[in-house]
């Protein structure tokens, strides 16, 4: 009888009962795909909140030039014999309103990219620490072995996404924002005042999910005992459990 297709639900079956459970090219499909759910995911997030925030915020007009350098066309300056630019005009204001989602959306548009790098970054990360970890406690086997575990047990984390960001788009879309952007952005945190709660719960199923992957498959990966597998991964899932929820 053929066992579960993923370790997803059943890790101890499907890794006893495969006779190849590394398959290596698999998990970098697999990774490369969680990558994508969770760049989406966080560009998702980031558009919605910053598509509520209609707020208008007065900020430098970048086409108007300051008066120090506007005089160095007047009469006597070092540019005098050159047409004076189009910023020095007393019709170009020195401040414009700009969109307050606008601008929170350019300084933070580089957050979904960074996200691409960081998942897969995190991923070999996570594995060179369980291999060196599994090493300790008697454990033998390929690196890529133990890069496939943990790429397997990294699935469990677009659940986090999913459920905080549903949370996000959920509450965003059911509030009303003021027109002063002070006043909008303590709506806002009023709005999101359950969001730690509920990031706090999922992270620790997420953690724990991954963690029960992640054991059987090195105890088979790394020709080991599960308590011995357990070690390991229990205790780097506590001190990322500290980072992550301290």
């Amino acid at each position: 009888m053929a066992g579960p297709r993923t370790p997803l639900l059943e890790p101890r079956a499907y890794f006893e009962s495969k006779t190849t459970p590394f398959d290596f090219g698999r998990v970098v499909a697999v990774v490369a795909l969680v990558t994508i759910v969770i760049t989406a995911g966080v560009g998702g997030i980031l558009w919605s909140f910053t598509n509520q925030l209609d707020q208008p915020v007065s900020v430098e007009n970048p086409e108007h030039y300051p008066e120090f350098a506007c005089e160095k066309y007047e009469d006597g300056g070092p540019f005098e014999d050159m047409s004076t630019p189009s910023g020095c005009d007393p019709s170009v204001p020195e401040h414009v309103d700009e969109r307050l989602g606008e601008l929170v959306w350019q300084e933070l548009s580089w957050v979904p990219w960074a996200t691409l790098v960081f998942v897969p970054l995190a991923w070999l990360i996570e594995g060179v620490l369980l291999h060196l970890g599994t090493s300790l406690v008697g454990g033998s086997g390929r690196f890529t072995d133990t890069l496939t575990v943990a790429g397997w047990g990294m699935v469990p984390s677009t659940l986090r996404l999913l459920v905080v960001g549903a949370f996000i788009v959920y509450k965003l879309g059911h509030i009303s924002l003021p027109p002063d952007p002070g006043a909008a952005v303590s709506v806002m945190e009023s709005a999101l005042s359950g969001l730690g709660l509920v990031s706090g719960v999922v992270t620790l199923v997420v953690v724990a999910w991954a963690t029960y992957v992640r054991t059987y498959g090195l105890a088979r990966g790394r020709d080991l005992d599960v308590s011995d597998a357990a070690v390991v991964t229990v205790g780097l899932s506590l001190v990322g459990l500290v980072f992550e929820l301290v």
